[in-house]
């Protein structure tokens, strides 16, 4: 009777999780093309915190990007390193005459440093647009065009995809980090498109500055340690009338380094996670179905495991359709024996690391939430 009746949960929750992945796969095919040829005007903004091993490669990407050098400007804003990184930027920027170095010493706002520091860049910030991107990623030549070409008059925000820079991608754990960015990368954009966004990362992300004058800045959101991407991207849908983008084109991605040790890649999640807590319901929902479904599926296949199989492989082929899709948009590459792989891992990785990010404190650039 148990068995019957969890089955019956589980075979809803399989509805819900088909509807909304195929919701999202229609999203997909309806992703925004450019929109505009005007040559817009960029501050790129970076909060940079003991970076010494990643600025420099960093800089010198932003030195190189294929864009009017009268069109963009470049601030770090050195928030209380020390290390070298200040010197590193000073060293660069004597042959870059569009870099800024802004030093930090302390923090005497309620804003978590993070907020802070981007705060101060855009109060020094000189063009309309405002780009923003990590100290430990690189961008490609063309970042700024993309961004640019998406930036219709309605426009206010928009998101790209930042997948990990590997030196050994087919690695299983290469592989499985790879795997589970698309995944949320593909997600992420259709929910941009179907005008239900979400989450975005700051890696890869611009805005108007009327727009985070509009909303009040970080101030709504100065609540979470993170969510100076996602949480504010949530605030611009909810409260303006700004439209938001998500780009495609592989020209547009910007690469990041990948964490360095299992701890420093479970305490990057755990951060992430942690300003789910702040999303909308309709959200939250959505995601504790997702999660259920997986949790209920491996306990049914205890009494009946050939209906817990049939859930599980519901699921996956679902998840096919959507990764088919994703590696044709976002230029990436899986085989089916990955597929297979990943998506058995990322069950367990999504029951152990969601409910973690939500009760687990995590420290981050020397501050813990």
């Amino acid at each position: 009777m148990i068995e019957t009746l969890l089955f019956g949960i589980l075979c809803f929750l399989a509805i819900v999780y088909v509807g909304v992945a195929l919701f999202a796969f229609y999203g997909l095919t309806k992703l925004t093309p450019p929109l505009t040829d005007t040559v817009h005007s960029f501050s790129i903004i970076v909060a940079a915190r003991n970076e010494e091993r990643t600025i420099a490669p960093l800089l010198h990407s932003l030195i190189a990007l294929d864009y009017p050098k009268e069109h963009y400007e470049i601030i770090i804003v050195n928030d209380r390193s020390t290390d070298a990184t200040a010197d590193i930027v000073t060293d660069i920027s004597a042959h870059a005459e569009n870099i800024t170095l802004i030093s930090l010493t302390e923090n005497n706002t309620d804003l978590p440093n993070k907020k802070h520091a981007l705060s101060v860049g855009i109060r020094h910030a000189r063009y309309p647009i405002l780009a923003f991107t990590d100290a430990d990623c690189i961008v490609p030549p063309t970042w700024l065009k993309r961004l640019s070409e998406q930036f219709s008059d309605d426009v206010g925000l928009v998101a790209g995809y930042s997948p990990y820079l590997f030196n050994e991608p087919k690695h299983w754990f290469n592989s499985f980090l790879r795997y589970e960015e698309l995944k949320g990368t593909i997600f992420a954009a259709a929910a941009v498109r179907l005008n239900s966004p979400y989450m975005c990362t700051g890696r890869n992300l611009a805005y108007r500055k009327i727009v985070f004058e509009q909303v009040g800045g970080f101030e709504k959101i100065k609540h979470s340690i993170s969510g100076d991407d996602d949480l504010f991207l949530q605030l611009v849908h909810k409260t303006t009338h700004w439209k938001i983008r998500y780009m495609t084109s592989p020209s547009s991605y910007v690469h990041t380094q990948p964490p360095i040790h299992l701890r420093s890649f479970v305490n990057q999640r755990i951060r992430h996670i942690s300003a789910s807590k702040y999303y909308p319901i309709t959200t939250k929902v959505l995601f504790g179905c997702a999660h259920l479904l997986l949790l209920g599926s491996l306990l049914l296949l205890l009494s009946l495991p050939l209906y817990a199989l049939i859930l599980l492989l519901v699921r996956m082929n679902v998840d096919a359709l959507l990764i088919a899709k994703g590696k044709e948009l976002f230029n990436e590459e899986f085989s089916v024996g990955e597929f297979f792989r990943n998506e058995l891992l990322l069950i367990f990785y999504t029951l152990i690391i969601g409910p973690f990010g939500l009760v687990k404190k995590f420290e981050w650039k020397g501050a813990v939430s």
